[in-house]
């Protein structure tokens, strides 16, 4: 009868299983998510105080609409603003998944 030394055998780590993402421990997609979230609520934001200023502009009863005009501006800075915040973090994504690629 042979012994079984099964301290004779290798074994496989567990470390030598784990298949990780370079980029995982760089850069968490919950810092993408939020900054593409950051965005878009500055978008959204945006549209509805344009909206909302376009019918204060619009009303004939109003009587100023220099306060609503300025805003005007303002809340397309502020869609502007989410809009390159989400092409800032696309580049990033980009230039990160080339230098990994």
């Amino acid at each position: 009868m042979q012994s079984v030394n099964s301290e004779a055998e290798p074994r496989a780590q567990s470390a030598d299983n784990v298949q990780m993402s370079p980029i995982s421990s760089l850069f968490s997609s919950a810092s993408l998510a939020s900054a593409q979230s950051s965005g878009l609520t500055a978008i959204a934001t945006g549209g509805q105080r344009l909206s909302q200023d376009a019918q204060q502009v619009a009303n004939p009863d109003s009587p100023d609409v220099t306060g609503p005009l300025v805003d005007l501006n303002q809340s397309l800075a502020l869609a502007e603003a989410g809009a390159n915040v989400i092409s800032a973090e696309n580049k990033m994504l980009g230039t990160l998944l080339d230098a990994f690629a």
